[in-house]
């Protein structure tokens, strides 16, 4: 058996010192729908906060559309996602006794997850935005909208990354040993479960995997029993 490091060379080839990105991108294939409520229109301009979240979500592969719901498990179905992610932003109203910066804007981030595999809706992250300091005459007009929210938005959200779930995808099988990829929230002694084809078909019968050892968003996981996975199924956290 290959070692884990020199295993994942040889599936992705080389990276040169220092052009690793601090997060890696999601490698499979992601819906989002986008809404801004209507108190905060005037100052966010639907574009901007759709490319604000799809920057935050950081996939490879979307699709980015306006919508008021969380994709259902038909949309994601003829979508071919992974998960559907709703993202909405709302101006914050200011709170009597609380402190708050009159020369501010606040607002509201909010995503909700669905893992379109196994149908699994995620709680609603949250996070609050506090503008640069801007003026009255620029606090209500959509063409200071990089001024009031961009900068401010960006800095929010990269302190609290969005995390999509716990699902991998198996890329080697040697035996009783797989190596998984995109696993990086799975620890050593970790019982997990193969539970759907390449074709995101599931099984009836999931195959058990328990984790041996991780290495950034690499796992190496043993095989419970005799029954072997293939290469493309997708792994999960066993339930409890």
């Amino acid at each position: 058996m290959l070692p884990l490091t020199l295993a994942a060379a040889l599936i992705l080839g080389a990276t040169a010192p220092g052009t690793a990105p601090a997060r890696a991108p999601v490698s499979d294939h992601i819906l989002i729908v986008t809404d801004v409520s209507e108190s905060a229109q005037p100052t966010m301009p639907a574009s901007l906060w759709r490319k604000l979240a799809l920057e935050y979500v950081g996939a490879r592969s979307v699709t980015a559309e306006d919508g008021t719901a969380l994709p259902d498990d038909a949309r994601c179905r003829a979508d071919h996602a992974m998960y559907a992610v709703f993202a909405t932003f709302d101006r914050a109203m200011r709170l009597p006794g609380f402190a708050q910066d009159t020369s501010r804007a606040y607002g509201i981030a909010r995503f909700t997850v669905r893992n379109c595999l196994t149908g699994a809706v995620s709680p609603t992250k949250t996070v609050r935005i506090e503008s640069d300091p801007i003026t009255e005459a620029e606090r209500d007009r959509e063409f200071n909208a990089e001024r009031t929210w961009e900068r401010a938005a960006r800095a929010a959200l990269a302190r609290d990354p969005l995390a999509l779930g716990s699902v991998a995808r198996i890329v080697r099988v040697d035996h009783d040993v797989v190596m998984l990829e995109n696993g990086g929230r799975f620890s050593i002694n970790q019982v997990l479960r193969v539970f759907a084809d390449a074709d995101a078909k599931r099984y009836a019968d999931p195959v058990e995997l328990i984790v041996l050892e991780t290495e950034g968003k690499y796992v190496q996981a043993t095989v419970v029993g005799t029954r072997a996975p293939h290469v493309g199924d997708y792994v999960e956290a066993a339930p409890p």
